[in-house]
């Protein structure tokens, strides 16, 4: 057992920047404190008892010049030396116990102080007892970087499954008010009793687009959505955007369409706005194709699937060829193709009106489902890329269930209700973390990077002054040709 704690106290030194430090609690802080105060009781009783020693020895031989000249001969020297080690003993010790404080400048002492008092706090090792015969015991392994901090709680299998679900909320609560630093909780999973979680000091920050100049180039679609996030088209090929009027979807979109736009020359935007609003307006404004009515809806979306099966048929030309991978892989100079669907709901709306005076073979709405659920769930090799965004998730007109699982980027603005958590999250609203609606904030789900929850999203800041859209948006369409890919 000692070897053991040896090991971990080693892995906590300075020195072991690169590896994980161990840290094994089973007892309470109160008997911490106790032990550590008798350790300083004792060290001072042999301060006391040396220093005594040394007096006396180095006094002894003025016992009998203090007789024969009739007044006491003390030296002081010796007491003086022991008072100096007195001193500096005090010095390191409170320099020892400032280092391995909250305070820390030394990231690897500063935790290793904050999980011990959040273990207390936390109530973690409750109904503990520390005898013989029956001892809870947790034991941390963290390791702190520059760009993140790694902390893993084994619980030791004595902690409930309901108070593992909360220990990264409660840690990042402790975490903030324990300390001056910025915590952002990154990620975190439950394994086996075993509570990985992911700490960074860097907040996520908004983007400001006013700038084509600087708005990222690739062949494969990248774009940053914050500071942090991007969306890949290779791990997020289909998106989904809500929010209720003035959460900031508009400009969202704006922001996305420009970027995909000036990422790559070749890449290429259809519109459908079920309102007939900005976007629409834009669009024609743009010369790109747009569809505001039914009829033309069913036409884009006919349009968009011939050239997803033009694209499949070049991909599956040499039927030797093994290579899996996208259209824009296979043809770099090919581009990608985006379709924007806003406010279909609203489409559908005005068209189920119509639908009911038709025969079910001709009604419009159904077709129009059919086809963009098709596009969801085929195009993604196709490089074609399906963005639905609206008030609300589609649900009446797309299904729940498949859409919500092709959709690999999710983001809802705004303040999320318990219904849209289900819905759009599969998770409870208490489990999502919380966003200040009056900031454009709002939550976001990003497929393929290992997240167990969603996060906070910071929605871009579209600079109309700068970057007026209808004008860039034309701008970046003439210069690119304008149209379509031909099927």
């Amino acid at each position: 057992m000692k070897i053991e704690k040896f090991v971990e106290w080693f892995t906590r030194l300075p020195l072991m920047w690169g590896f994980s430090s161990k840290l094994t609690v089973d007892i309470n802080q109160a008997q911490i404190l106790y032990k550590k105060h008798q350790f300083y009781l004792l060290i001072f009783k042999t301060w006391l008892s040396l220093t005594f020693l040394i007096l006396i020895w180095y006094n002894i031989k003025n016992i009998l010049p203090s007789i024969s000249k009739g007044r006491i001969i003390f030296d002081k020297f010796p007491l003086t030396v022991m008072l100096i080690v007195l001193i500096l003993g005090i010095v390191v010790v409170s320099f020892w116990n400032f280092l391995h404080s909250r305070f820390s400048p030394i990231e690897k002492w500063k935790l290793e102080n904050l999980l011990r008092n959040f273990t207390e706090e936390a109530n973690i090792l409750a109904q503990h007892d520390d005898s013989f015969n029956f001892t809870k015991s947790v034991k941390w392994i963290y390791s702190a970087s520059k760009q993140k901090i790694a902390i893993t709680l084994k619980t030791g299998g004595h902690v409930s499954f309901m108070m593992e679900q909360d220990i990264a909320r409660r840690l990042l609560g402790f975490l903030i008010k324990e300390t001056n630093d910025i915590w952002i909780l990154e990620d975190n999973s439950i394994i086996n009793g075993s509570i990985k979680m992911i700490f960074s000091h860097n907040a996520d920050e908004r983007l400001v687009i006013d700038d084509i100049s600087k708005l990222k180039k690739s062949k494969m679609v990248s774009i940053p959505l914050t500071k942090q996030l991007s969306w890949d088209i290779k791990r997020q090929p289909q998106l989904g955007i809500f929010g209720k009027t003035a959460s900031g979807k508009t400009s969202l979109i704006k922001a996305i369409t420009i970027s995909f736009l000036a990422n790559n020359k070749n890449n290429q935007l259809m519109l459908i706005d079920g309102k007939a609003s900005f976007l629409a307006q834009s669009g024609i404004f743009a010369k790109i194709p747009t569809a505001t009515t039914a009829e033309e809806c069913l036409k884009l979306l006919d349009d968009a699937i011939e050239i997803m099966n033009h694209r499949y048929a070049e991909m599956n030309h040499d039927l030797a060829d093994e290579s899996d991978v996208t259209y824009i892989e296979k043809f770099p100079n090919s581009g990608t193709v985006l379709i924007a669907c806003d406010e279909l709901l609203a489409l559908a709306s005005a068209t189920q009106a119509s639908d009911k005076m038709k025969k079910p073979a001709d009604r419009l709405m159904p077709q129009i489902s059919d086809r963009i659920l098709s596009l969801i769930v085929k195009s993604r090799q196709a490089s074609i890329a399906i963005l639905i965004s609206g008030q609300a998730f589609p649900a009446s007109l797309l299904g729940d269930s498949i859409v919500r699982s092709n959709l690999g980027m999710i983001v809802n603005l705004g303040r999320t209700t318990q219904v849209q958590s289900q819905e759009l999250f599969s998770i409870n609203l208490k489990d999502l973390p919380q966003v200040d609606s009056s900031n454009y904030e709002g939550i976001i789900w990003l497929d393929g990077l290992n997240w167990e929850t969603p996060k906070i999203f910071y929605s871009p800041y579209y600079d109309d002054k700068k970057l007026p859209f209808k004008a860039t948006l034309q701008e970046l369409t003439e210069a690119q040709g304008g149209g379509l890919p031909q099927a």
